[in-house]
């Protein structure tokens, strides 16, 4: 029993000293940066009618400050839009209404860069199409 009780020691050891040094060379987004979780319009969804705004969600709070969004047409314009601001009390979220909202069909590229709290930026973008104009 003494063995089996040292060995599982051991491993036990052997098992956290192992995952230790594996996330510390883990690359940096996957350990400081916030992540986008959601967003609406969703990403890569198609929709009937104009949203009145983009809204973010990532994994941490985000600075706003220091963080950017914006909403282009794919061989448009860059859609005119609002400061942005968190939804609510929730510090996780970044959203902008739209000044102008995007009346012509086609393909949006959100792109966003963002600084969560902890000093990290993330970059990224997503698509969505419009297939209507009509507002909802």
């Amino acid at each position: 029993m003494r063995f089996t009780a040292s060995y599982l020691t051991i491993s036990t050891v052997f098992a956290a000293l192992l995952f230790g040094s594996v996330t510390a060379f883990a690359p940096a987004e996957v350990r400081f940066h916030a992540h986008l979780v959601r967003a609406d319009p969703a990403v890569n969804d198609t929709i009937a009618t104009t949203p009145k705004s983009v809204r973010l969600w990532f994994s941490e709070p985000v600075e706003l400050s220091l963080s950017r969004v914006r909403v282009v047409r794919v061989g448009g314009d860059t859609v005119k839009t609002g400061g942005l601001r968190h939804e609510g009390t929730t510090a996780t979220t970044a959203s902008l209404d739209f000044s102008a909202p995007a009346t012509t069909p086609g393909t949006y590229v959100v792109t966003y860069h963002v600084v969560a709290r902890d000093g990290h930026p993330t970059t990224g973008s997503y698509n969505f199409v419009l297939r209507g104009a009509g507002v909802k």
